[in-house]
């Protein structure tokens, strides 16, 4: 790819390569449709989620590793998905009392934290207020 990139592209086509592994089953079979041991993704977002599925994709894929692929796994990251959800929905719903003197230890915790989020990438942000946007409808 990198050949045909400078020959048609007259450039280098991209900077990083990245091997992923295979996903196998709990037998350690490769997952294929022939087999019968591939589960449909449609079904498991249509039944867990989608943010459960990529997430419990994410809890058991080592990078660069094969994955065994486990249905609990996506139980787990369903479960974990929504205790984050409703802990957002938690502090979204605290009210805050302006009037109420904070203690200094707490002013002082709020300013570093707010330094902190002034370094932030706008850009990342730009996406995460995106994406609680989608989420909060």
């Amino acid at each position: 790819m990198i050949i045909a990139g400078y020959e048609y592209m007259d450039g280098k086509p991209f900077e990083n390569v990245y091997l992923t592994g295979i996903v196998r089953d709990k037998q350690g079979r490769k997952m294929s449709k022939s087999l019968g041991n591939s589960p449909d993704p449609l079904e498991l977002i249509k039944t867990f989620g989608a943010d459960a599925v990529r997430t419990g994709m994410l809890f058991s894929s080592p990078a660069g590793n094969d994955l065994l692929y486990d249905e609990k796994l996506v139980e787990q990251g369903r479960n974990f998905t929504n205790k984050i959800w409703n802990a957002f929905r938690l502090v979204k719903g605290w009210e805050v009392d302006k009037t109420l003197a904070q203690p200094t230890g707490n002013l002082t915790a709020t300013r570093w934290f707010e330094s902190k989020l002034q370094s932030v990438d706008p850009g990342t942000l730009k996406i995460t207020s995106k994406n609680s946007e989608c989420r909060t409808r």
